[in-house]
This record gives C-alpha cells, sequence and structure tokens, in this order.
C-alpha cells in the first residue's frame, strides 16, 4: 500500500509492480487516482503477523499526519517504510505503537540508494585522509531556487559522518560566514539557483591536492527504489529500525 500519492508515490508504484508487487490501495486526500481519500476508506487487509504476503504501507506523505498514521499501521497488524520528513523531534511518542505492536518498522529521512551508499563513501574517505593529518574538509550541497530547507538533510547526514571520523573537528558550522573558519569547525555550505537537482560533494584538501566526491540525483527513482527494498526487507522482519540498518544490510560483503 501507498500513502501519498504525489510524484513519488507513483515512482513507487512503477518500481513496485515492475518487482512483481500488488498495490492493495494507494491513499491521498489530494492526488488525482488515487483509490482511497483516507486509511479508513482502505478495506480489511490481512495482518502482516499472519498473512503469507503481508501488508507493507510505504508512506512518503505529510508529516503532521504521521503519529495517527503509525498508529493506524500498528492497530491493523501491518509493516511500514516511513520516508515522511519533519517529525524527527517526536520521533520517541511515534513509533512506540509500532514497537508495542511488534509490527516491522523502517524509517528515515532519505532512502536513496545512492546517496545512502555516498554516505559510506564519503565516511570511509574521511578516515583514510584523517589518518595522514593533511586535509581539511567541507560539504557543499547545490539545489533548485524551490527548496524549502537549508542545509539539506542529505548535507547534515554526510557531514554529521565526517564528523565521527575526524579528529580534528568537533561541530558543524552550517552559516554563511564573516569571518575565518576555527580549525574545529566543518563548513556545510549552501547553495539555491535554477533547476539544480540535489547535488552533494564532499571536499577533502591539502596543501597538495584536492580530492573531490560528488553525488547527483537526477531523479526521483533512486529514492523510490530503496523504499521498495525497505518493504521487501522489513516485511519479514518484527522490529522498528532507523533506515541505515536497512542500508548496512543491503550493502554488508556477502
Amino acid at each position: 500500500m501507498i500513502v501519498g500519492y504525489g510524484r513519488m508515490g507513483r515512482e513507487i508504484e512503477a518500481i513496485a509492480r515492475d518487482r512483481g508487487h500488488q498495490i492493495v490501495a494507494t491513499v491521498d486526500p489530494l492526488a488525482p487516482g488515487a483509490t482511497a481519500l483516507s486509511l479508513e476508506e482502505v478495506p480489511p487487509l490481512e495482518p502482516a503477523s499472519t498473512a503469507t504476503d503481508p501488508v507493507t504501507v510505504i508512506e512518503f506523505a505529510l508529516p503532521p499526519q504521521i503519529g495517527e498514521n503509525v498508529a493506524f499501521y500498528a492497530r491493523r497488524g501491518w509493516h511500514a517504510v516511513i520516508g515522511t520528513t519533519g517529525w524527527d523531534q517526536d520521533r520517541e511518542a511515534v513509533l512506540r505503537p509500532a514497537r508495542e505492536a511488534g509490527t516491522g518498522l523502517v524509517y528515515g529521512s532519505n532512502f536513496s540508494v545512492g546517496a545512502n551508499l555516498f554516505f559510506r563513501i564519503s565516511r570511509y574517505a574521511a578516515r583514510l585522509a584523517d589518518r595522514t593529518g593533511a586535509y581539511d574538509s567541507a560539504v557543499m550541497e547545490l539545489h533548485h531556487r524551490q527548496k524549502q530547507d537549508s542545509p539539506s538533510g542529505t548535507a547534515l547526514t554526510i557531514a554529521e559522518g565526517l564528523l565521527q571520523e575526524s579528529s580534528s573537528k568537533s561541530r558543524l558550522q552550517p552559516e554563511t560566514l564573516h569571518r575565518r573558519i576555527e580549525e574545529e569547525e566543518l563548513h556545510v555550505i549552501s547553495g539555491r539557483v535554477g533547476f539544480i537537482p540535489g547535488t552533494h560533494t564532499v571536499y577533502l584538501d591539502s596543501l597538495a591536492d584536492t580530492v573531490e566526491l560528488t553525488h547527483r540525483a537526477r531523479t526521483r527513482q533512486g529514492f523510490a527504489l530503496g523504499a521498495v527494498q525497505a518493504a521487501e526487507w522489513i516485511c519479514s522482519r518484527r522490529e522498528v529500525v532507523p533506515v541505515d540498518v536497512f542500508f548496512d544490510d543491503l550493502f554488508q560483503d556477502q
């Protein structure tokens, strides 16, 4: 089932069908083509605990309803993948019903396969660079002018990973500086212009050279694929985990 039937929801639907999954409902009060305006309109479906092919909800909707929605999934015994953002401050209260019901749930702000690969590559590169003692680091992100937040959540996730690998950096600096940056600050630089897709670059700079690592999102397909793969992964589990746990399992050496 898909909750939130905008552009992301439709991309998820296409990938899920291509991978052989049945879409039992699409829920959205505004989107044309959705099969239900609300969760209450979805007919009872067999709970994940007893179904051979359990119901798993993929939600990329608006944050105000997230608490009610997760509680609804838990009451129905459905697993869930939550890509909705903007509710982190209420995380424990939102996730509690799923934990108490023993249903599987994966949540996170970025389900892009490529972005999560980039998180791990950039951390590894930062770890190696830190051992040399020769490199300074920074993160730069560019997005289209319609993007509402700055820096992006993806940029902050990348930067937090670099901090964990650095022996010289201890805090993020996401603001425009009108002074010299302090040695312990890791600068997160943002730009908004035109129609640029999400672009994130890690800079590792020394007197001798510069290493640049860049991830550029061209479409929503990578996000949708990650969400569907997460749904396939969580449908056989009864735990509530952040998306990192899923990607750690996906990327682990066989």
